[in-house]
């Protein structure tokens, strides 16, 4: 594994979301993975929780890569992937993402992502009863 110095940091309220623990969970886990992967040396990420119009909701940021916008709509479609030749160097299957889109679709929660190159990105779940398939 690559060690890049990558900074994490957790700020906000503490909220409550009703659903799966382990759901939840497997959200955060893949955007800090995937944060920190797509990030470079000596980048941060920072975890925020709080609400959002009354709504749970939590963020996860990184000073990383970045998204271009013509793949940004796409990223949560198994298997795609923004660079493929980062494949052999991250690791990654492609399906982090759209493990996080199925579980935001399973507590119905919306799904938002902020992203540009060399500067970073930003996917917020709110739990807001609007997402789904």
């Amino acid at each position: 594994p690559l060690r890049r110095g990558v900074t994490v940091a957790v700020r906000g309220a503490e909220v409550s979301a009703m659903g799966s623990e382990a759901l939840i969970e497997e959200m955060l886990m893949n955007l800090c993975d995937n944060a920190i992967k797509y990030n470079r040396e000596g980048g941060r990420v920072v975890i925020t929780t709080g609400e959002r119009e009354g709504f749970p909701c939590f963020s996860v940021e990184d000073n990383g890569i970045g998204i271009a916008p013509e793949h940004l709509g796409r990223v949560f479609e198994r298997f795609y992937r923004v660079d493929k030749s980062r494949s052999k160097d991250t690791g990654g299957t492609g399906l982090g993402l759209s493990i996080v889109k199925h579980a935001a679709a399973w507590h119905r929660a919306s799904i938002e992502a902020e992203s540009a190159p060399d500067r970073g990105t930003r996917i917020t779940i709110v739990f807001d009863g609007k997402g789904g398939e």
